[in-house]
């Protein structure tokens, strides 16, 4: 039953679906913090009960202009190769089971979309694309001319 149980947000201007299993919680951003040459994708480290977190910007990773984090900010923390990252979210909506079965994503998505997101989920009424969180962490590395 619990496969079926996703978080639905707004991300990156986007309404989405993120499974559960891939989730370690929501919180509010502390004071972030600036990191000096990082990717244009990570826009700065908080620390969460004695742990750092990297907040990664899903505007950047899908083709957006960046978005300014602020303290108090919602986040989805995520756990990638044992590593803590926070998703910025525009607007946590809710945590709910959808019993509808996922499906192949139709049509076409912008190349950053694409690369994050693996179905679509029909929910009360509407087409969500379902995310994976770990595509939001790495960018791709740009191929030399």
């Amino acid at each position: 039953m619990m496969e079926k149980l996703y978080l639905v947000a707004r991300i990156a201007d986007t309404r989405v679906a993120l499974r559960s299993r891939t989730i370690h919680s929501v919180v509010t951003v502390g004071q972030p913090v600036e990191v000096p040459a990082a990717p244009p994708h990570v826009a700065g480290l908080f620390a969460l009960r004695s742990r750092v977190f990297t907040l990664i910007d899903p505007h950047v990773v899908v083709g957006l202009p960046p978005v300014a984090v602020a303290q108090g900010q919602r986040v989805i923390v995520v756990d990638v190769a044992d590593h803590g990252y926070a998703l910025i979210a525009d607007e946590i909506e809710d945590v709910c089971f959808i019993e509808t079965p996922e499906t192949r994503i139709a049509g076409r998505l912008s190349p950053g979309w694409a690369r994050v997101a693996d179905a679509m989920i029909e929910h009360r009424g509407a087409s969500l694309l379902v995310v994976d969180p770990a595509q939001f962490v790495t960018l791709p590395v740009a191929s030399a001319a």
